[in-house]
C-alpha cells in the first residue's frame, strides 16, 4: 500500500489514492480520473496499483530530474507515476532478494507498449552504465516493427503478447530474455479496412536504397495484395523511412550481420511477391 505523507494536496487535482475517496463507486471513479486527465495528471494510484489513462503525446515528465526524484523512494511519497511502480519492484527485489514480476495489462491503445518501454529506461537510468542495457532497449523498435500494425483503434497495436524478463547481479542489469506468444499471423495475409499489416513490410518499402529495393524487385506499398487491402498504406504522423533507420540502427546494435539482415529483407519480399500471385482455373 502506498505510504502517505504530508504533501500539499489541491482539490482540483482530484485524488492521488483512490482508496481515500469517500464513495467508492463506479461513477466516483471515472469522475476522478478525468478531473486529473484534464489536469494532465496521467496517473492515479488504487492501492499499490498505477492507473494510467494515455494522453496519446509524450509528456516532459520521464527526464533524468524525474528519475532521481523517484530513486529510493517509497510508493506514495511524490505524486503517481510509473517510475514509483519500477522503483517500488527494484527496491523490493534488492530487500527481500526475491523476483518481482510488475503486470502492464489495458485494452488496445491504452499505452502498454509505452509504459513497458518507459520501465526499461527506469532500470536503465538508475545504472546507466550498464551496458546489456542498451541492446535491452533497443530492442523495442525490432519488436515493433515485426509485431506492431496498424489498427481502427490503435496507430501501434502490438499483435502479440511478450514477457521480459531482466537478470541483474549485484543490482546491475546483467541481460534480459523476451518472449512473444500468440503473434496474430493472419494478418500478414489479411487485414480490415482502415488497418495495416505489419509496420516492418511498410518499413522496408519506404527505407530500404533504391538499388537494394531492385534487387529485391520491389516496388511501392500499394503494389502488393498483403499491404493494400486496408486502404491508405500511410499513417499520419508516422515516418516508415525514419522507422527504418532506427531498425537498422537497433539490428547494428543487436549484433545482426549485413548478411542476416539482408537475409530478412529478402524473405519479407518473397512474401510480398508470392501474395501477388494469382492462380486462375484453366479450361
Amino acid at each position: 500500500m502506498p505510504t502517505i505523507t504530508h504533501r500539499e494536496y489541491r482539490e482540483e487535482d482530484g485524488v492521488e489514492d483512490m482508496t481515500q475517496l469517500e464513495e467508492m463507486h463506479e461513477e466516483g471513479v471515472l469522475l476522478n480520473l478525468r478531473r486529473r486527465f484534464d489536469r494532465q495528471l496521467i496517473y492515479t494510484y488504487i492501492g499499490s496499483i498505477l492507473v494510467s489513462v494515455n494522453p496519446y503525446k509524450m509528456y516532459n515528465i520521464y527526464g533524468t530530474d524525474v528519475v532521481l526524484l523517484y530513486k529510493g523512494r517509497a510508493l506514495g511519497e511524490h505524486p503517481p507515476h510509473l517510475f514509483a511502480i519500477a522503483n517500488a519492484a527494484y527496491s523490493k527485489m534488492m530487500d527481500a532478494k526475491q523476483n518481482q514480476v510488475i503486470i502492464i495489462s489495458g485494452e488496445s491503445g491504452s499505452g502498454k507498449t509505452e509504459a513497458t518501454k518507459l520501465v526499461l529506461r527506469y532500470l536503465a537510468a538508475i545504472h546507466h552504465k550498464s551496458n546489456p542495457m542498451q541492446q535491452i532497449l533497443e530492442a523495442a523498435p525490432l519488436l515493433e516493427s515485426f509485431g506492431n500494425a496498424k489498427t481502427v483503434r490503435n496507430d501501434n497495436s502490438s499483435r502479440f503478447g511478450k514477457y521480459i524478463e531482466v537478470y541483474l547481479e549485484d543490482g546491475v542489469i546483467s541481460g534480459a530474455i523476451t518472449s512473444q506468444y500468440l503473434l496474430e499471423k493472419s494478418r500478414i495475409v489479411f487485414q480490415a479496412k482502415d488497418e495495416r499489416n505489419y509496420h516492418i513490410f511498410y518499413e522496408m518499402l519506404a527505407g530500404l536504397p533504391s538499388q537494394q529495393k531492385q534487387g529485391f524487385y520491389l516496388q511501392d506499398a500499394e503494389t502488393y495484395y498483403y499491404l493494400n487491402q486496408g486502404g491508405d498504406c500511410l499513417i499520419r504522423g508516422k515516418s516508415d523511412a525514419d522507422d527504418f533507420r532506427r531498425l537498422l540502427s537497433a539490428m547494428e546494435i543487436l549484433h545482426f550481420t549485413p548478411e542476416d539482415q539482408s537475409a530478412i529483407f529478402r524473405v519479407l519480399s518473397s512474401i510480398l511477391h508470392l501474395g501477388n500471385v494469382y492462380f486462375q482455373r484453366h479450361e
